[in-house]
This record gives C-alpha cells, sequence and structure tokens, in this order.
C-alpha cells in the first residue's frame, strides 16, 4: 500500500503524518529541512510502514485472543463447568457467587468483541487498550475467583474490590476520557478512582516483578544452553524438512502468540494503568489545582495502605496467644469467657485457612526456590525476596502454618466445650461450598440436617395388647442427589421399651426384605463401617443402642436419583425400604413414638405420605413423629408375669401415684459439672438447687435429708466441695472450659475421702458426647450414679458411661425431682430392677419366684430387656464371658441392647466378616462416633517441594512433543 503512494502526494498530504519529535530541536532543525526529498519520502515509508506493523499486532492480538476467549468459555468451561455449577447453585451446595462469576466469565469476551467490532473497529490503539486494560485482566480476575480463590475474606475482598474499581475507571477513561467542567463532582470521583489506579498498577507491577526477572533469566539461560537444538533438528531430519520447518515455524506463531498474553500483558497493564492514571491527574491539576490534587491523591494513598496494613491483622494470631497459658483463676477465665467472639472468630479462621488462603506464609516458598536455584541467588537474600512478597500477597497467605488447623480444632473444643464442625457447621459448609468442583463440596460437606434424602412416606402402625403394644414403623427413602447417601437417626424411647427388629429392602415386598442379626456392639460397628466404606457399597443397616434410652439407627446406601436401568437386566433400586419395630408400655397419653434427637442427610416435606393405621393424615407439623399415638381406649395397666428359661421370672408391677414416694434420710453427693455449655443453662440450674433447699437438702439436718456439693472443673482449675448448699451462688461461677463425665467423678473421689452417700446425681446438660473417649471403664462411685441432664438429654453415651450407669444402678432424667422420687420409690421397693414407665420390675430366681399361671410369651422380649438390665447390676461386666452371658439373652430373645445391636446383612460376604468379628477379643470394644467429617482440603498452589530439573524446559520440550506427534502420523 505505502508504495502506491508517489512522491508527490506524501509530500502533499504532509501534515497528516507524524514529524519526529526532534524536528524541533534548533539544532538538528536545519538538518531535517535541509535533507532531500528523496530521503524525507524513506522516512514517511518506514512511518507507515511501522504503524501499519503495529496497527496489525493490535488486531491480531485482540481478535485472536478473543476467539480463543470464546471458544474457551463456549465449548470448554460451559458445558464441563458451567452446567454442573449451575446446577449445584439451584440445589444450594454451592453459592451463588460463583455463577455469578461464571456468567461475567463468559460476558466478558462475548461483550468485548462486540464493543471491539462496533465502536472500535477503525481505532487499534483503543482496541488494544481495550484488551489489556479491561476485558484480559477481568477475564484473569474472574478465573482466579472461579478457581483458585475460594472463601473471601476482609483483606482478598479488598484487593478484589480494588481491582475492580480500577478496571471500571479505566474503562470510563477508555470510552468517555476525562469529565468536562459541568460535571465537577464526576471530576473529582474520576481522580480518585485513578489516583487507585496508579497506586495499584505499581501495586500489581512490583508484584509481577518477582516474576519477570527469573522468567527472562530462565528463558535466556535455556536458550543460551542450546539445549533445544537436538530436538529441532529431530524434526527437521524425520519430517522431510519443510513439513518440520512449517511445524517450528507454526510452533513459534503460538509461542509469540502465547507471549503477548502471559509476558506481555503484566507490563501493558502496568504501563496503561499508571500512564492513564497520572494523565487524569494532570488534567484534574490543570482545573483544581496542584493543592486540591495532592490532597485528594494523598487522601487515597493513605487510606489504600491504611485498609490494606489493618486488614493484615489476622484474628487466629489474638486467638492463639489468649489461649496459650492455661488460666490459673476465675478472674483469668473470666477475660477470656468476655473475648469469647474474639476468640471464636480467630480457631474459626484458622480451622478454615485451607479455603480462605491461597497458602500459608510458612509454605509459600516459591519465590524464595525460584531466585535461589534459577538466578542463584544467596538462600538469605532469596529468602528475603520472599519476605517481601509474603507482605505484598499478605491479602491471600495465611499466617500461621498447617497444624494450626488442627490446634485450632482442640482448642475449640477446649474452650467451648462443643466440637468446632458442630457448632460452627454454617461457616465450615460455606468454606466447603466455596468452589466451583460440585465434588469437592460433595467430598467435604458436613451432613448434619443436610436435605439430602427424601423421606417418601412414613407409616406407623401400632398393634395393641392390652397396656403394652407392637410399634412398627416403615419409612421409604428417595435419594435426592447424584451419590449414593447414608441414613443417620439419633432417637430416644421409653426405658422399659424394646427394639425388635429391622429389616432393609428395594421394594415393599416383606419376603423380599433382608433380615437383620443380633451381634455383639462392637464387631457390628466394625462390620457397617467396612461396608460404608467400600469403593462399591452394599446395602447395610446398624442399630445400636447408644444409652439408657438412646438408640443411633443408620442405613446405607441409598442409591442416588441417576440409576439407569438397562434393558433385558432385571431392575436397579431407585429407593430403599426400611421397617423397624419395637414393644412399649402405654402411658396417659398413649403409645410413645421415637424422639428424635438428630438427624443427617434425611429430610421431609408436606409432600411426604404420613400413614398411621392405614390411614393417611395431613401432618404439617416439622417434627419426625408424633409425641404420642392415642390408644384406641383408656389404657388400664396390669401386672405381667413372665418365666424365661434362664431359671429367672420378671414381674412387672404397675404403679398408682400413691406408690411414689420422696427420700427421707438420705445423703445426697451433687456433682455439678461447671464447664462452658452449662452456662447456658443457670437458670434450671437454679431451679434444681432451689428445689433440694426447698426438700431439706440444704439444712445440714442428716435426719432429713443432706447435699453436699462437689464443683468439677476444667483443667488449671481447682475442684471444691461446698457441704453447705446455702452458700452456693451459681450466678458467681465462670463455666470454662470442656470436661468430661469420667474426669467429673474422678475429682469427686479425690473429694470426698471417707464419707458415705445414698445417691450420687451427677448435674450436667446434654454434654458434648463427640468429645467423649473410647474409655471402657469409669471411676467407681460410692453409691448409684444417675445423670441428671439440664435442658434435654444427651445424643449418645460412650460405652464407659453406660457400663458405670449399669454397675452402679443408676440411671438418668431431666428432672431433679422425678429422679429422687424414683430413686426413694425404688428403694422402698427393695427387690425391684427398675422403678419406670409406671411399673416397678422385679427380678426372681424360678427356684424361690412362685409359679405363675399368666405366662406372656408375646411379653418375652420387654421382660428380656429387664433380665439384661438386672443381671448387669449382679455381674461385674469386665471380662468376655460375662458379656458373652448378657448378649446370648439379646441374641436369644432377639432385642437390642447396650451390649448388643442389630445388623442387616445382604450377602455372604458381610455374614463371613462378621463371623470373623465376633470371634475377636475386642467384639464389644466399640468406638465412639464422633460425626467429624474428613474435609477435602484444597491444594496449596504457592508451595514448591524440589526445584524443577532444567534442560531446554520451553523450547526443548514443546520441540519434542511436536517430534513425537509428526512420528506418530507417519
Amino acid at each position: 500500500m505505502v508504495g502506491a503512494f508517489t512522491h508527490h502526494q506524501i509530500l502533499k498530504n504532509f501534515s497528516q503524518y507524524p514529524v519526529p519529535e526532534w524536528r524541533s530541536s534548533p539544532t538538528i532543525h536545519k538538518s531535517w529541512w535541509g535533507t532531500t526529498r528523496r530521503n524525507q519520502v524513506k522516512y514517511f515509508r518506514r512511518s507507515k510502514a511501522v504503524k501499519l506493523f503495529w496497527n496489525t499486532s493490535f488486531y491480531g492480538i485482540f481478535w485472536l485472543w478473543n476467539l480463543t476467549f470464546l471458544m474457551l468459555v463456549y465449548i470448554g468451561i460451559l458445558p464441563y463447568v458451567g452446567v454442573p455449577l449451575f446446577q449445584a447453585t439451584l440445589t444450594g451446595d454451592i453459592p451463588t457467587e460463583f455463577s455469578l462469576t461464571l456468567v461475567t466469565l463468559i460476558a466478558i469476551p462475548t461483550i468485548s468483541s462486540i464493543i471491539g467490532g462496533w465502536r472500535f473497529s477503525k481505532q487499534p490503539l483503543q482496541l488494544i487498550r481495550l484488551f489489556y486494560g479491561v476485558e484480559a485482566p477481568l477475564f484473569v480476575l474472574c478465573l482466579l475467583r472461579l478457581f483458585v480463590i475460594r472463601e473471601l475474606t476482609s483483606a482478598s475482598s479488598q484487593i478484589l474490590i480494588t481491582t475492580s474499581v480500577c478496571i471500571a475507571a479505566f474503562t470510563g477513561e477508555l470510552f468517555w476520557g476525562y469529565a468536562n467542567r459541568r460535571k465537577s463532582g464526576l471530576q473529582w470521583v474520576q481522580m480518585l478512582a485513578h489516583t487507585l489506579m496508579l497506586v495499584f498498577g505499581i501495586y500489581a507491577g512490583v508484584v509481577l516483578l518477582f516474576y519477570a526477572l527469573p522468567l527472562a533469566v530462565f528463558l535466556l539461560q535455556e536458550f543460551i544452553k542450546f539445549a533445544w537444538v537436538k530436538p529441532l533438528w529431530d524434526i527437521l531430519h524425520h519430517s522431510a524438512f519443510v513439513g518440520g520447518l512449517l511445524l517450528i515455524l507454526t510452533w513459534l506463531a503460538i509461542l509469540g502468540f502465547s507471549a503477548t498474553l502471559f509476558i506481555a500483558m503484566p507490563s501493558a497493564l502496568t504501563a496503561m494503568y499508571v500512564h492513564s492514571g497520572a494523565k487524569i491527574l494532570r488534567a484534574f491539576a490543570l482545573e483544581h489545582g496542584k493543592n486540591k490534587t495532592f490532597a485528594g491523591a494523598g487522601a487515597v494513598v493513605v487510606a489504600f495502605a491504611v485498609t490494606f496494613i489493618s486488614l493484615q491483622q489476622q484474628p487466629q494470631v489474638l486467638a492463639f496467644s489468649l489461649l496459650a497459658n492455661t488460666p490459673k483463676n476465675d478472674r483469668d477465665r473470666q477475660t477470656l469467657v468476655a473475648k469469647s467472639e474474639q476468640i471464636r472468630t480467630g480457631l474459626v479462621n484458622a480451622y478454615l485457612s485451607s479455603y480462605r488462603y491461597l497458602s500459608s506464609k510458612q509454605e509459600n516458598n516459591h519465590i524464595s526456590a525460584m531466585y535461589h536455584h534459577v538466578l542463584g541467588l544467596d538462600k538469605s537474600a532469596a529468602d528475603g525476596l520472599q519476605a517481601t512478597y509474603n507482605f505484598l500477597m499478605s491479602p491471600f497467605l495465611y499466617n500461621g502454618s498447617e497444624k494450626d488447623s488442627a490446634k485450632a480444632e482442640k482448642l475449640y473444643a477446649d474452650f467451648f466445650d462443643t466440637p468446632l464442625q458442630k457448632a460452627e457447621k454454617t461457616a465450615v459448609s460455606h468454606a466447603v461450598q466455596s468452589t466451583f468442583n460440585e465434588q469437592e463440596v460433595k467430598a467435604g460437606l458436613l451432613n448434619i440436617n443436610e436435605k439430602k434424602v427424601l423421606l417418601l412416606s412414613q407409616q406407623v402402625t401400632v398393634q395393641e395388647h392390652g397396656d403394652w403394644a407392637d410399634v412398627e414403623l416403615y419409612e421409604v427413602y428417595k435419594n435426592q442427589t447424584r451419590e449414593v447417601q447414608e441414613v443417620f437417626y439419633s432417637f430416644s424411647l421409653p426405658e422399659s421399651a424394646v427394639i425388635t427388629g429391622l429389616w432393609l429392602g428395594d421394594t415393599n415386598k416383606l419376603d423380599q426384605r433382608f433380615p437383620f442379626v443380633v451381634s455383639s456392639r462392637g464387631a457390628a460397628q466394625k462390620v457397617y463401617n467396612s461396608q460404608v466404606r467400600r469403593s462399591r457399597p452394599i446395602d447395610p443397616a446398624l442399630l445400636e443402642q447408644v444409652g439408657p434410652r438412646h438408640y443411633r439407627l443408620r442405613a446405607f446406601p441409598i442409591p442416588p436419583n441417576n440409576i439407569q436401568q438397562r434393558e433385558g437386566q432385571p431392575p436397579l433400586p431407585t429407593e430403599m425400604h426400611l421397617w423397624l419395630t419395637y414393644k412399649v408400655l402405654g402411658q396417659d397419653l398413649g403409645w410413645e413414638m421415637p424422639d428424635l434427637g438428630e438427624k443427617r442427610n434425611i429430610f421431609w416435606t408436606n409432600q411426604t405420605k404420613r400413614i398411621r393405621n392405614g390411614k393417611e393424615i395431613g401432618w404439617k407439623d416439622d417434627a419426625w413423629l408424633e409425641e404420642f399415638i392415642p390408644a384406641s381406649g383408656k389404657i388400664q395397666p396390669v401386672l405381667h408375669e413372665v418365666n424365661l428359661e434362664e431359671g429367672y421370672k420378671i414381674l412387672a408391677k404397675p404403679l398408682s401415684r400413691q406408690d411414689y414416694t420422696l427420700t427421707k434420710n438420705q445423703r445426697v453427693a451433687v456433682v455439678l459439672d461447671t464447664s462452658r455449655s452449662m452456662g447456658e443453662h443457670i437458670k434450671e440450674l437454679v431451679q434444681t438447687l432451689s428445689w433440694l433447699k426447698k426438700h431439706g437438702f440444704a439444712d445440714n439436718e442428716l435426719t432429713n435429708n443432706d447435699a453436699d456439693l462437689y464443683l468439677s472443673v476444667s483443667p488449671g482449675a481447682t475442684p471444691k466441695r461446698l457441704d453447705d448448699l446455702q452458700q452456693f451462688q451459681p450466678e458467681k461461677v465462670t463455666f470454662y472450659g470442656t470436661i468430661q463425665p469420667q474426669e467429673m467423678l474422678t475429682q469427686f473421689n479425690n473429694l470426698r475421702g471417707d464419707t458415705a452417700y445414698d445417691v450420687v446425681l451427677l448435674l450436667s446438660d446434654e454434654g458434648s458426647y463427640e468429645l467423649s473417649k473410647n474409655n471402657k471403664t469409669v471411676p467407681e462411685t460410692p453409691a448409684p450414679l444417675w445423670m441428671v441432664h439440664l435442658g434435654g438429654l444427651p445424643g449418645a453415651y460412650n460405652d464407659g458411661i453406660i457400663k458405670s450407669l449399669q454397675d452402679s444402678g443408676g440411671e438418668v432424667g431431666v428432672d431433679i425431682s422425678e429422679v429422687l422420687q424414683r430413686i426413694a420409690t425404688k428403694s422402698v421397693l427393695s427387690d425391684s430392677v427398675s422403678v419406670v414407665n409406671g411399673y416397678a420390675w422385679y427380678l426372681q430366681t424360678l427356684d424361690t419366684a412362685i409359679a405363675t399361671s399368666n405366662q406372656q410369651d408375646d411379653f418375652l422380649p420387654l421382660a428380656a430387656r429387664q433380665l439384661i438390665l438386672g443381671l448387669s447390676k449382679k455381674i461385674k461386666l469386665d471380662n468376655l464371658k460375662s458379656l458373652d452371658a448378657i448378649h446370648a439373652v439379646a441374641k436369644k430373645y432377639q432385642i437390642v441392647s447396650p451390649y448388643s445391636s442389630m445388623l442387616v446383612l445382604v450377602n455372604d460376604e458381610q455374614r463371613q466378616l462378621l463371623k470373623e468379628a465376633e470371634a475377636q477379643s475386642d467384639r464389644f470394644d466399640r468406638k465412639v462416633e464422633n460425626g467429624k467429617e474428613n474435609l477435602s482440603k484444597p491444594i496449596n498452589p504457592l508451595k514448591v517441594s524440589v526445584p524443577e530439573a532444567s534442560g531446554g524446559w520451553l523450547l526443548g520440550v514443546s520441540a519434542i512433543a511436536v517430534f513425537m506427534l509428526v512420528k506418530r502420523r507417519r
């Protein structure tokens, strides 16, 4: 095109071509105008060619990269990442912000292409500014937010918001330039925003400089080594030279094209932002003066710096320092309790550090490794550069180590008396969900109260037998996810009730159900857990008794919702059917239903079908079950007598109101739990102590009733004994830390000396079963141990506590008056096994019992439960022989007990596993199920283990790859 112009045309249109700036110099001015016309024409031809080159380059960079971006988002990201991400967002598994980020990512190249073709099609300079100043940084920002940066912190949010403001300010200047005089307010906004852009441009340039220098040196080193020559020669030699040359040129073109983004963008972005910021500041200074410009710009710089530095004060530093030393007195404990929110925030931040930060400062070593191994810099100097980089990148770096997560979890449990995952479920779930990857969410999502498995229908059938009944609970589960799921229920039943059956099925056909077996508790737990952890799990179900009236039910796997049926093959199961049966004595309100404590994965809606005794009911409550199913008529308690083949006779004698009595001349030890969670039940504690004072337990008269108070404390404090209950003031107690019942009883035994008691009452709350240990034994108590739980029963007890309750003849309750009434009544009925649910239960040997003609075989399971309870108080359950004897009773009568669990097995492999487990010496050793989820930890992108080996990395590897491709095609 340049050659088509004549000399005359070029000189005639001289004004439209740029004249070099040096022509205004008085020294050279004469020589410029004194040059020949031929030389002038040559200059303008070169100028036109350079301009054409850059214009073509700008067009090529913009449109080729936009084509690449469009293909990436529409062909790569949208179908493979976008669709699952949108689905996960609709189901609530992933926060909406990630879907919005993806929408923005898709919109960026689409809108930029439209603007480039419509607005800047003939303005290549503006086109390249649009690409490097707006589109590319915004596209990279969205990619980082979607794939690298997970949960945002205040510090990382500041950087992302600052970046967004700078991009928006640059976009405004690109399209509309500097605001005119009539828009003074907008001019101030532009000045402030572009000052921030100037600061950010320098900040980004400094950060990118850490990578630019070693990259340049590395490329130069690799080039000078000429390790790439041989692979290139091999390509030319084995591809008829011309074909190899074309491949090399193509590769060089791709390499150069990639360099326009990955190498050129950092410097181009910094230069454009600094230039744009400086231009707007100069324009603002011309209109408003330098003083106002300096004041406004200075305010922005100071505000940014102060905010940047203040947001680097991460909360875990304070939390760890506060909990570094065990408090020595109540004042220290009160100080820490007053700072609970700061401690909580810090510990949660440490626990979730791998989700909120790219790396920790201790583990981030890639800058030091690059400068040490690539540039040969001294290790101390490289570490100094790493420290500088860490300061600049501190919004994205955790101030600590990877061990802080476990440390924070333990400190949280010790301070707040509850597991961190359980107490901070919302925060933990949000952190795990903060990713584009649905599989990572599924792998780590906490399942407490999660809505993954729908309860399609629930049927309750009651078969009445006078004052007791058989109850069947039948439920159908439908998985709402694409992964197999487990259903978990923790519930309680009346102490006299007994579970008699558990079945699983793929359909509602009773003859195709999988039956249960009664197994020793440790063996059953071991087999169930082994099946759940299989890569291809097979249906097991486990039902355990984990307290005097506490049960835990688990069923797995619920089939996923994406089952594909195959023609000509047996239908695959799409639902799970579960049946549970139990026997229960009637009460005034009817037949008591299981009382739900905790559920996992299972949920129900108004569409869940509820059927009671064959009739559908319009159940609108959010509860799992009603408290009671009404009886068909008034329940009239009667005497029950059952002869058991083991040589015992069980009597169940109904009690009237007159049969109950209160304690007299009893000396009671009250062991008070002063852990942190008890602080939420001060009101109930005051009411309990007031009842004791009212009924003579605080007058120091043994002829009436008397109570001594033992204050159990967490580590670092001193337990106390108060013989005068009147002196105790609950509101002045500092409830602090965590302490388990075993530790409370140890402290009690150390303080009581040789004082004798008629009963030991342990006052606690629901406690934290998840924090308990796998202790088989508990310190013995000098009298029956009764646990009184203020605020509600716990979900479970460890086996050591269960053993202690049964060995000592104690039980559990939630009301002090009811507990002491049961104790007094049982004391009057001296030979009774238990007094519960309106009946007194007696255990007699057949050789001393009066023969009965009122044998009730259907009542046998209820009697067998009481037999197990009675025998556990008569024999020491500290050896396998005794435990096997107790288990034999449960197995014979097919019931669940604290020592025997129900397990549903579906194949011979599982039966063989159970047989092997039951032959082990640990068949009764059950581990504490703490419910802790093993969260999926993100990878650390800034941690380097060993330096990469050199050897033509950039050129040689690519050349070899091309050579292998050519060989394969030939």
